[in-house]
């Protein structure tokens, strides 16, 4: 989704604030919707093992956010935007073909 937002960007310099802007809304959107769904199947489960659950979900998004932050201030030093944005190209692209192939049929069995 932020490809299609960001690649028309590259030929239209003009509308670059604009289109920046957009991004950022739609990427926030995402982060919150995935954060809400995550939230949704915690909350779905037995109150015993919810509140751990929930504290361990929470502390993982904190956690992965400062190593992205880390992580991604390293590459920008070291290769500039391109490899910024390698680099955070491959990890949803993993999950999207880990998804495909394993995913589905846990998904499925589970449900």
């Amino acid at each position: 989704m932020i490809a299609l937002v960001v690649g028309p960007l590259a030929f239209t310099p003009a509308v670059g604030c604009g289109g920046l802007v957009v991004t950022g809304v739609v990427l926030d959107f995402a982060v919150q919707m995935n954060m809400v769904l995550g939230q949704r199947e915690i909350y779905a489960l037995h109150a015993a093992s919810r509140n751990r659950l929930n504290a361990l979900y929470m502390t993982s998004i904190f956690i992965g956010g400062a190593i992205g932050s880390a992580l991604a201030s390293s590459l920008y030093e070291h290769g500039g935007w391109t490899l910024t944005a390698t680099v955070a190209s491959v990890f949803p692209l993993i999950a999207l073909v880990h998804y495909l192939a394993v995913g589905r049929s846990v998904a499925m069995a589970t449900a």
